[in-house]
């Protein structure tokens, strides 16, 4: 509770300290999800759809740079084969994204933007499902070090898209984990290394 309280506070932080040409909107985004995971035992991994939801901020700075911030819900996760047990795997995060967006003028309907930053998840629930030939069980995912998964996640951001003069914006994103959010059980299995990877189409409007 007391990060997801740090989150919020670092949200509304940016938010006081914004000038008065700060826009604030919103944004729903679907895509595909899948990890990174170092483990000799692995026959292959596939993608996961996931939904996400988030409030943005975006402040002006100079020549067409603008500072884009928010905080949202963001889901991940993989499907992972290993001989005959198919474990499906979805994590649900709270993310604090901070993007630094170069917009230009694009005829006249709008503008083209691309961008690149960094963000900070920290997880919030999540299941795990497994299935073989025979049979096939659910579980809640617990977050820590010595549970499922370690809590935080944090990584990079690429994206670019349009802004419509209707305020609509329209997005593809690339975020890219670096930290290993393997829990020391994990590691005692054998998994040595797991990274989120989520590739997103968006849709949202600002105000």
């Amino acid at each position: 509770m007391a990060k997801r309280s740090i989150f919020t506070l670092l949200f509304l932080t940016f938010c006081l300290f914004a000038k008065s040409q700060v826009r604030y909107g919103f944004k729903i985004s679907g895509g595909i999800a899948s990890q990174y995971i170092d483990e000799f035992d692995i026959t292959s991994t596939d993608i996961i759809t996931t939904f996400n939801a988030s409030g943005v901020v975006e402040l002006p700075v100079k020549y067409g740079f603008w500072l884009q911030s928010g905080l949202g819900i963001a889901g991940k996760g993989s499907v992972l084969h290993d001989a005959a047990l198919t474990t499906t795997t979805h994590l649900t995060y709270l993310e604090l994204p901070v993007n630094i967006l170069r917009k230009f003028t694009f005829t006249d309907i709008g503008k083209f933007y691309i961008g690149a930053g960094g963000y900070l998840a920290d997880g919030l629930s999540g299941s795990l499902f497994y299935e073989t030939p025979s049979s096939n069980s659910t579980d809640f995912v617990r977050f820590g070090n010595t549970n499922d998964f370690r809590h935080i996640d944090f990584g990079l951001n690429f994206l670019t898209g349009f802004e419509l003069n209707n305020k609509l914006t329209f997005d593809v994103e690339y975020s890219r984990g670096l930290n290993n959010i393997a829990s020391a059980p994990q590691k005692d299995t054998g998994v040595n290394n797991i990274k989120n990877r989520v590739f997103s189409l968006g849709l949202g409007y600002l105000f």
